[in-house]
Order: C-alpha cells, then structure tokens, then sequence
C-alpha cells in the first residue's frame, strides 16, 4: 500500500492527479472495509448462541456463565477494537500519503523536508506551509485535527482524557461535534441528534475517549476529500515555483 510509483514520463501536474486518484481508490477500498468490518461480530454472535445449546444443552446454568463472557467480548472489547483499529489505520494510510505528497513536490520546491523540524503530520503541514500551501484553508482540515488529536489520545493515553495534553481541545471537540463537518453537524442538529460518534464515558480510571466505527467511516470520507483537494492546491504552487 502507498508504495511510490515511477514518474519518469508524467510532468508534475499529472503526477499529482495519478496520487490523487490513487489515494481515493485506496480510501474507497478502506471506507468499504470499516462498514463490513462490524459483520464480524454479528457471525460471531450468532456462532457462539448455537453452541450454548450444542456444548451446554443440558446446563442452563453453563450456558448463562458462557454467554456472559462471550456476551461481553461482542458488546464491548470486539466493537472497540475494531473502531480504534480503524481508526489507527485510516489515520496512518493518511500520513503516508502526505508524506508522498512532499516527495513529489521536493523536485520542484526549494525547502527539503529533511530541513523542516518537528514530526509527524505537524511536520509535514509546516513543510507545505514553507513552500507556499496552507492546509488549514482547505475544506474539511478542521476535522482532519480532530481526528488526528483523538487519534493521539487513543494511542499515547489509551484514551484516558486526564493523561492527554490535550484534554480541553478533545473534550470541546467532542461536545461540539467538531469532529464532524458544518453540513453533518447541521443534520444531527436539525434531527435532534445527539453527536455521539465520538462519546466521553466513565471509567475507573475517569473519563475516556470513546470512538464508534461510524466515525471511521465518516473520516475515511473527509480524508480523501481533503487529500484531493491538497494535491489541488499543491498544482498551483508547483506551477508557480516551476515559473521562478
């Protein structure tokens, strides 16, 4: 996956369109998996109600000790694995993407990314800042910061709110649905719906980052959109460092 490609033919204009077009096939194809992934807890669920009558058929009691640890894998640990694992993956495939985006521009460009100081996707958006991009104009960059905040909390403070830097921010963007765009925001308000993609639920250690499956889904929408829109932005700057 996101593996480079040669380019030995195509100018950079049409690199750009080639990555682009890439990383919407790519996100299609992840968008799809995040939506049947959850049918793995419904054919679990249904194998294991069979066999409380097929193992314990005789033992009500057993069967009511069995389903309760079974019961509570399906309910609880399978959906949460899945949706951070999601999440985790959606979020990586699109740091490397970035990063490809900054390889294909550093031909063009005076500023290396080797230069630029700081890590991760931090990093590589004040790379496309220094050669004249500025990611937090285009549509959606909103939500893509929030998705990568929830992202580090869920990894650094196993979503542990009080353990995160960024407390203030997640609760905020959780009350507010920033996490969702102003037209998906706008529906659950007119629906009456609460935002609950992204919920905030007791623990024994406090309050903890919660993310539904759905969310996935969701970003995997925004990201590739965001993403084409970047590869956009980054023609236009291309054209102009071409000129000089």
């Amino acid at each position: 996956m996101t593996t480079p490609a040669t380019h030995s033919t195509l100018g950079l204009q049409d690199q750009l369109d080639e990555l682009a077009g890439r990383a919407q096939r790519e996100f299609d194809d992840v968008s799809d998996f995040i939506w049947k992934a959850p049918r793995l807890i419904e054919h679990e669920r249904e194998l294991e109600l069979s066999k409380l009558d097929s193992y314990f058929s005789n033992h009500p009691e057993l069967q009511k000790r069995r389903w309760e640890l079974e019961s509570h894998k399906l309910d609880h640990t399978f959906p949460y694995l899945i949706a951070v694992g999601n999440l985790f993956s959606t979020v990586s495939l699109f740091e490397s993407y970035l990063l490809l985006l900054a390889g294909e521009l550093q031909p063009h460009v005076t500023i290396q990314l080797r230069d630029v100081k700081g890590q991760g996707v931090s990093r590589l958006f004040k790379f496309f800042r220094l050669v004249g991009m500025y990611p937090e104009q285009v549509p959606l960059h909103e939500q893509i910061q929030a998705a990568i905040k929830i992202r580090n909390c869920l990894t650094h403070a196993s979503g542990m709110l009080a353990w995160s830097r960024e407390n203030d921010d997640l609760r905020k963007i959780q009350s507010t649905g920033a996490y969702l765009s102003p037209e998906h925001r706008k529906m659950r308000r007119d629906r009456g719906r609460q935002f609950d993609e992204i919920l905030v639920s007791d623990s024994v250690l406090g309050d903890r980052l919660v993310v539904d499956n759905l969310y996935c889904h969701v970003l995997c929408s925004y990201i590739h959109t965001y993403y084409s829109a970047l590869c956009e932005v980054a023609k236009t700057v291309s054209a102009s460092s071409e000129l000089q």
